[in-house]
């Protein structure tokens, strides 16, 4: 598997906030990373900031990052300072204090964190909490989820899996996926 990529994960948060006036809702920042990275996923197999996800009662979530803006992690750890450079939670809401350093993203990092944004940034947090769940790498732990309150780790390879809506960016034919899929198989176990 692909290493956790810290950077990204603090910048794409601080590209989401920059967006939306230099603040954004943190349950709403992880729903938009978890829909980037399953859109990057499906056309460049790989994700943006190769995060491991959980399935919540609330959705997917990013579970490092997570624990980076929550500061569940060593506030001297090298990861953290950084988040710590850029943003800063404050109560639900994540603002950014330094100017975004685009210079880490690659340019279909861009492509899909701006493709998400036209999609999904008229959502609230709760509309994409909504949202999420019915997609397959949630559904497949609902029931789990409902009776224990618990969280699971998300296989990727759900990400793969259709979900058909209005939007349509999650409804990709079959030979597309299958070989992005494989591309991404080989690479993360190379």
């Amino acid at each position: 598997m692909k290493a956790y990529h810290h950077k990204k994960a603090a910048q794409l948060i601080n590209y989401f906030a920059d967006y939306n006036g230099g603040a954004i809702n943190k349950m709403k920042a992880f729903k938009l990373i978890w829909l980037a990275n399953r859109l990057h996923l499906r056309k460049y197999a790989r994700t943006i900031t190769g995060d491991v996800h959980y399935a919540m009662s609330w959705g997917p979530v990013p579970s490092n990052t997570k624990e980076l803006i929550e500061s569940k992690v060593s506030v001297s750890s090298t990861e953290k300072h950084y988040f710590d450079q850029y943003l800063i939670l404050d109560g639900h809401l994540i603002r950014s204090v330094e100017a975004v350093n685009a210079k880490v993203f690659s340019e279909t990092d861009l492509e899909v964190a701006d493709e998400i944004l036209k999609h999904y940034n008229s959502l609230d947090q709760f509309e994409l909490v909504n949202y999420s769940h019915y997609f397959p790498e949630w559904k497949r732990f609902q029931e789990k989820i409902e009776q224990s309150g618990s969280s699971y780790k998300m296989n990727l390879s759900d990400f793969f899996e259709n979900y058909i809506d209005e939007k349509g960016l999650f409804n990709d034919s079959q030979e597309d996926l299958s070989l992005t899929k494989e591309i991404y198989f080989e690479t993360a176990n190379s």
